[in-house]
């Protein structure tokens, strides 16, 4: 009877290690990829401000910059107009503090990951 119980017992253990070892893993592995993924994207968007001198505005951390799915309306300044209303990607860097124009929010498409257009910020 002692024997089937800590049987039992180590049966317990092993499943409630692996359940918990097997729901951690996806969740870490896909905030990763999330952040590779998006690397690139980050980096055509910075570049596309540095080559329009707004570099200045930014605190200049572009690997960390917001990246979201947004609608492409016109609120933005579209580069190619046949992008509204479609789905994009859209990059928000962070911005210098203290000064009245921040860079811009920069548009990127999700398949070529080329700058398509922008929304200047207030």
């Amino acid at each position: 009877m002692k024997c089937m119980r800590i049987h039992l017992f180590v049966w317990l253990v092993a499943f409630l290690t692996l359940l918990i070892v097997g729901c951690s893993m996806p969740e870490d592995e896909k905030d990763k990829n999330d952040t590779d993924d998006y690397m690139e994207v980050r980096e055509a968007a910075w570049n596309y401000v540095k080559e329009k001198g707004w570099n200045d505005f930014s605190k200049g951390n572009w690997q960390v910059a917001e990246v979201k799915i947004v609608v492409a309306n016109e609120r933005y300044k579209l580069l190619d107009q046949t992008y509204e209303g479609k789905e994009v990607l859209s990059v928000s860097f962070e911005d210098k503090e203290n000064i009245v124009i921040g860079t811009p929010l920069i548009l990127i498409d999700r398949n070529s990951i080329k700058v398509i257009g922008y929304m200047p910020s207030e």
